[in-house]
């Protein structure tokens, strides 16, 4: 009953398959061996971007901030909204890597932003024509979002519209975004300058992939990243889980598998009389149950997060905000398991 982060799951055996077959013999370090050479043509292919380029990377973060530091001058603002994991859970990692680029949160609707708010927020900021201000510069959107909710290409059509800024898309649950939405990689990066492009919570082991759809950052991007220590040299072995992740379309199934636990867990929360706080589009379900039900689950070794400030003793009927996160891994008998764990 694992349910606190798709990041506790397992790597999947296809891709530790491919990482055994990496590591035979040698191969050329920084990203110039065979592995990354064919990971580029593959995603190019994938996304229609023959002039993309691909760098693998092992952390999201240290791929959020260098992509985006590349993407803005250190003088500049970058939006996002409010709950955006650049915002609360990179401890200034733009802003440090980019050298002072300020990060401007929004609040837009529920986790997604607001095309109107942006807009009026670029204007208004454009606007001053002040050595003092801040100048926009870009605008980073997270799919999934911090609260499991989903931009489909449309919602990333309208906020290119509005905000006329280079986009940069934190894809550390891309997988996701994409099974949900049905949409092609096209369809879903066409308004988008640079994708982190995530695969280590969706079976992979430490694999990312930083890619430029915008050519034109390559020598700021690959500045940002060795100054950083993101350039890898044995980089084959990240390529080489992301070859095995996408070949037949593998990190579609697993994404498909988790946001099918995901959306099992959910009709069954609400079933028991629980709360959704957000829109169930993927694996994550933030939903509010009571501190009684939430005392009994994890009485009975159920694992989760509560979510913000939550006293331990109180009201048994009070309602308290949790999360839950399926995984590639999790099964119809984990969730199963874990709804009657919250029921008597």
């Amino acid at each position: 009953m694992f349910f606190g982060s798709d990041n506790t799951s397992g790597v999947h055996p296809k891709l530790m398959e491919a990482l055994t077959k990496a590591n035979d013999g040698y191969a050329s370090p920084y990203g110039t061996d065979r592995w990354t050479a064919e990971l580029t043509e593959r995603l190019r292919d994938l996304f229609q971007a023959p002039d993309a380029l691909v760098y693998p990377m092992t952390s999201g973060t240290g791929t959020n901030a260098a992509i985006l530091a590349a993407m803005t001058p250190p003088w500049g603002i970058i939006y996002c909204h409010k709950t955006a994991h650049i915002e609360v859970d990179e401890r200034n990692s733009v802003p440090f890597y980019s050298g002072g680029a300020k990060l401007k949160p929004l609040p837009g609707t529920a986790s997604r932003l607001a095309p109107e708010e942006l807009h009026g927020e670029v204007i208004s900021d454009g606007a001053k024509d002040d050595i003092h201000a801040s100048p926009p510069a870009a605008v980073s959107l997270t799919n999934l979002t911090e609260f499991g909710e989903l931009y489909r290409p449309a919602d990333i059509a309208a906020i290119a519209d509005a905000a006329q800024l280079p986009l940069h898309l934190d894809g550390a649950r891309f997988a996701n975004a994409m099974a949900a939405s049905h949409a092609s990689p096209w369809e879903m990066t066409r308004e988008i300058s640079a994708l982190s492009l995530g695969a280590t919570k969706t079976g992979a082991m430490a694999a990312e992939a930083a890619i430029l759809f915008d050519p034109s950052l390559k020598n700021a991007f690959e500045s940002n990243r060795m100054r950083g220590g993101h350039n890898l040299s044995k980089a084959r072995y990240v390529s080489a889980q992301i070859l095995a992740w996408l070949q037949d379309d593998l990190w579609l199934e697993l994404a498909t598998q988790a946001n099918a636990m995901g959306a099992r867990l959910a009709a069954g929360i609400t079933e028991i009389g629980g709360e959704l706080a957000y829109e169930v589009a993927g694996n994550m379900v933030f939903a509010r149950l009571t501190r009684a039900q939430h005392a009994k689950a994890k009485a009975r070794g159920a694992v989760y997060n509560l979510w913000g400030a939550q006293p331990v003793i109180g009201d048994p009927d009070q309602p308290m905000l949790a999360r839950f996160v399926a995984s590639w891994s999790t099964t119809e008998a984990d969730v199963d398991a874990l709804l009657a764990t919250l029921t008597d």
